[in-house]
Order: C-alpha cells, then sequence, then structure tokens
C-alpha cells in the first residue's frame, strides 16, 4: 500500500494590488488574463490544492493588505510559514509608491521563513511588467534586484512576469518542476524523456503541460520554444474537440519555417509536446513521439 506524500505548501504574498490572485487563477485555474481585471482584495488568505503527476501542492494566497500582513508575519507567524516549501513574493513593478513598502514587509516576511521553514526556496516576481515602458523595463527590473536584496545572505530567485505573456506560465512551472522532481514517479518519468531525446537526436525537445498551460516536464536544448505554441493549442483544444466528438486520441501538427511541433494528449489532463528542426522527416518525428507517449503513459 503506496502512502501518499504530504501536500508541498507554496505560500503567495505580496501587497494588496500586486497581482497574486490573478497569477494564481491564470496558471492554476485556466483563467484568461481579461478574466481577472476585477478581482476584489483577498480577506485574510484562501487555500486551495492542486495535484500534478504524484504530487500535491497547498496554494495559500495571502491577503496583502497592511492589516493582513502585520498579522501573517507577527501573531499567526508559525502557521503562516511552516512547512513551506516555496515563498512566491509579489511586487507590482508599476506601483513605484509601494515598493519601499513592499520590501519591508518582504524582510519581515524572508525572516519568518528563515525561523520556520529554513529550508525553503524564495522567489521574488517583479509583476506587471506590461504596464512598464518596454524600454524602461530592463532598467527597472535590475534596480528591483538591487533593491529586494534580503538583510540575511539566503538566496532569492528573482523573475519578471506578466500574465499577458507566457513569462507567468514559465516562471510557475519552473517552480512546479522543482517540486515534483522530488516524487519517484516524476523523477522516472524525466530521466525516460532525457534517455529518449538522447538515443533519437533528431527530436530537439519534449515537454509535458497541464491543462493549464504549465510545462511540467522539459528536456531538450529547444524545449522551451515549445511553450507558445502548445498554450495556443490548449487554448483551442475544447473547440477542437466538440468539433470531433466521436476521436479516443488526438494528434496534430504544427510547421514553421524551421520547425515541427507535434502535440498529442495523454492521460487525459496531460499535453505531450514535442519539438523537432525541418531537417528530420515529419513521419519520422511522429513515429517517435507516439513512442515516447506510451512510455510516458505507462509510467504516469
Amino acid at each position: 500500500m503506496s502512502i501518499t506524500p504530504p501536500a508541498q505548501k507554496v505560500l503567495f504574498m505580496g501587497l494588496g494590488a500586486s497581482g497574486k490572485s490573478s497569477i494564481r487563477s491564470v496558471v492554476f485555474e485556466g483563467k484568461s488574463p481579461e478574466d481577472v481585471k476585477d478581482y476584489s482584495a483577498t480577506i485574510n488568505y484562501t487555500r486551495s490544492t492542486k495535484s500534478i503527476v504524484d504530487s500535491a501542492f497547498q496554494i495559500f494566497d495571502c491577503g496583502g493588505q497592511e492589516s493582513f500582513i502585520s498579522v501573517f508575519i507577527g501573531e499567526q507567524a508559525e502557521f503562516i510559514f511552516s512547512d513551506v516549501t516555496i515563498l512566491v513574493w509579489v511586487v507590482d513593478v508599476s506601483n513605484f509608491d509601494q515598493v519601499s513598502t513592499s520590501k519591508f514587509y518582504f524582510d519581515h516576511a524572508v525572516k519568518r521563513l528563515a525561523e520556520f521553514s529554513s529550508g525553503a526556496l524564495i522567489f521574488c516576481l517583479f509583476h506587471k511588467l506590461d504596464l512598464l515602458l518596454p524600454d524602461m523595463r530592463e532598467q527597472v527590473i535590475e534596480t528591483m534586484k538591487q533593491y529586494f536584496v534580503p538583510i540575511k545572505d539566503i538566496e532569492i530567485h528573482y523573475r519578471a512576469t506578466s500574465i499577458f505573456d507566457q513569462s507567468i506560465y514559465l516562471t510557475i512551472g519552473e517552480m512546479i518542476q522543482k517540486l515534483i522532481l522530488q516524487g519517484t514517479k516524476a523523477k522516472t518519468v524525466s530521466e525516460a524523456i532525457q534517455e529518449f531525446i538522447q538515443q533519437h537526436t533528431e527530436l530537439s525537445g519534449i515537454a509535458i503541460y497541464t491543462d493549464d498551460g504549465l510545462p511540467v516536464f522539459e528536456e531538450g536544448e529547444l524545449a522551451e520554444r515549445i511553450i507558445l505554441p502548445a498554450n495556443l493549442w490548449l487554448t483551442n483544444y475544447d473547440r477542437i474537440k466538440d468539433a470531433f466528438e466521436t476521436m479516443s486520441t488526438f494528434k496534430t501538427t504544427l510547421e514553421t519555417d524551421d520547425y515541427m511541433f507535434v502535440f498529442q494528449r495523454i492521460k487525459d489532463e496531460l499535453l505531450l509536446t514535442g519539438i523537432a528542426k525541418k531537417v528530420a522527416p515529419l513521419q519520422y518525428v511522429l513515429v517517435k513521439m507516439e513512442q515516447i507517449a506510451t512510455i510516458v503513459s505507462d509510467l504516469l
């Protein structure tokens, strides 16, 4: 009898209106950015559970009003910061007036995290990048990185994000990959994909995505290039499925001037995608993708 591991705790924190709830809704609930424009403030905190492969996550979305954050880092600190696997601190880079306040609470949150979950990973998201003028973005992000250095010598992973492009999926996907690869099943799948690519070098990348567009496995030199077409495929899948009600499996291809992409459903809730350079014959790529789909499906 297998024992289900406890859910890992992912803590989203930051000032009010920084975009925490919008991130959670877009990347974990499959909502579009347009659906979350008018979100009201989170009261206290919300907690939800997400399962991917053989890992479960408890996602805490903590309210960002100063009255709530003061309680979180004060009398509720042990409850909020205990058993945390990842702390995600979200900063609205378009609201310069609130940056110093965000840094103040960030320092206190990092201190509390070190006290109750010393091994947790810390991601600091410089969010709403889309609201900055393009020629300002690089300078603002570099300034933020220098400013959001914690008091203690603690490693921080800095990422610039927006819910209106692939940056938020790449960033949250990176976190999820770090978590699921602690599980035996996920490690086995990852190793199988790595070995397959090494044996079939015509494939330049293989990735597996959740229904929400999160990359949970990415192997190969070009794997990161898959995310945009994969998300477009997922966005249109329901319409395609409704038009072909009798299909039991559905596989499609996409070709550009330089690359071929193959998309195939596995285990209903996951999308397997491969990328190959156009020098490889399409039929060969299709056969190889069918082989890795069988291998991965059996392991999952």
